[in-house]
C-alpha cells in the first residue's frame, strides 16, 4: 500500500554541515524577549535546545569575556571565545535565544571586536538519558 502522505513527511537531513537559515554571516549569539530554550547549535554536533528553567548556575571568568560554563543538572555546556561579556550579560537574563560555535568552512571570521565562539563543548553525566556513546569512562562529551 503507497504511503498517501509521503510528500508531506519531514526527510532526515544530510550528515553533511548544514549552514543555520538565520544569518548569512557568522553571529554567536541572538536575543530576544521570553525565551523558554537556549538553542545551543555546534558546527559538527547536533543542536541541543534545554529550557532556561533547568539552568541551574553559570560560571564566567568575570570582564575578561573569554570562556564560560551554563551548569545544568543533566549536563555541562563549556564554551570558549572573545568578547563574550554582553552574551554573558544576556544568559544572565535568560534573554538568549541561541548560541553558535564558529566554523570556518561556514562563515567568514568576524571582525576582532565582534562576539566570536570558538568552541563549544557539551559534558554530560556516564548514566545521562540523554547521551550517546561515552567517549571515556567518567563522563560523556559531545
Amino acid at each position: 500500500m503507497a504511503d498517501s502522505l509521503a510528500q508531506y513527511r519531514k526527510k532526515p537531513l544530510p550528515e553533511a554541515m548544514v549552514k543555520p537559515k538565520d544569518s548569512e554571516e557568522y553571529v554567536a549569539y541572538a536575543g530576544k524577549d521570553r525565551v523558554e530554550r537556549l538553542r545551543i547549535r555546534r558546527a559538527l554536533a547536533p543542536t541541543r535546545a534545554p529550557r532556561y528553567l533547568h539552568l541551574q548556575d553559570m560560571s564566567y571568568d568575570g570582564d575578561y569575556g573569554t570562556n564560560f560554563v551554563l551548569v545544568y543538572d543533566f549536563m555541562l555546556v563549556l564554551v570558549r571565545g572573545k568578547n563574550l561579556q554582553a552574551l554573558i550579560s544576556a544568559l544572565e537574563s535568560s534573554a538568549v535565544d541561541f548560541i553558535q560555535e564558529f566554523h570556518p568552512d561556514l562563515w567568514e571570521k568576524p571582525a576582532d571586536d565582534a562576539p566570536f565562539i570558538e568552541s563549544i563543548e557539551i559534558v554530560m553525566p556516564e548514566n545521562s538519558p540523554m547521551g550517546d556513546e561515552p567517549e571515556d569512562g567518567n563522563r560523556k562529551r559531545h
